[in-house]
């Protein structure tokens, strides 16, 4: 038999378990974020830079329309490729995000089960140390409410004494 002691340790490393579960999870959802959000500013940065030079190609020589296309066509297709690269990144990060996700859920309830059995415990051994706990359990079942044939008994068994 686990001592008191041992019981309350088991119940409060419990909680700890998933307040550790809760802040794992937590990093991990920002440093998606910042995955995330770290390529699309980097993205932003290509395709400015990309502008700006499909710019000073068409400010050096504004009459060549052979290279201003060119120019124009590599532009388009470089920045459609950034935002086809951006778009599978993004929803790997949320696959990954919904996977973990449901192993979060996982691993909470299996440490809530571990924390409501400690407390269990805990209650149980409260009780059977504390001399007030049947007075207090005799107490509350007086104000439970009681199906009606065990009512009828009751107030006939007081009638008829």
């Amino acid at each position: 038999m686990t001592t008191a002691t041992e019981t309350i340790q088991k119940y409060y490393d419990a909680l700890i378990e998933g307040y550790d579960l809760l802040v794992d999870a937590i990093e991990k959802a920002n440093e998606r974020g910042i995955k995330v959000t770290r390529q699309l500013a980097a993205d932003v940065v290509a395709g400015q830079r990309e502008a700006l030079q499909l710019g000073k190609k068409l400010a050096a020589e504004p009459g060549d329309l052979g290279q201003l296309y060119a120019a124009l066509l590599e532009a388009t297709t470089s920045a459609q490729g950034r935002a086809l690269a951006f778009t599978q990144a993004a929803y790997q990060e949320a696959l990954a995000s919904g996977t973990d996700a449901r192993e979060l859920v996982q691993k909470l309830a299996e440490a809530n089960r571990e924390t409501a059995a400690a407390a269990v415990e805990v209650a149980r051994q409260w009780a059977v140390a504390n001399p007030f706990a049947e007075f207090m359990k005799k107490g509350i079942e007086a104000f439970q409410p009681q199906p009606a044939a065990a009512k009828a008994k009751k107030e006939k068994a007081a009638a008829s004494a």
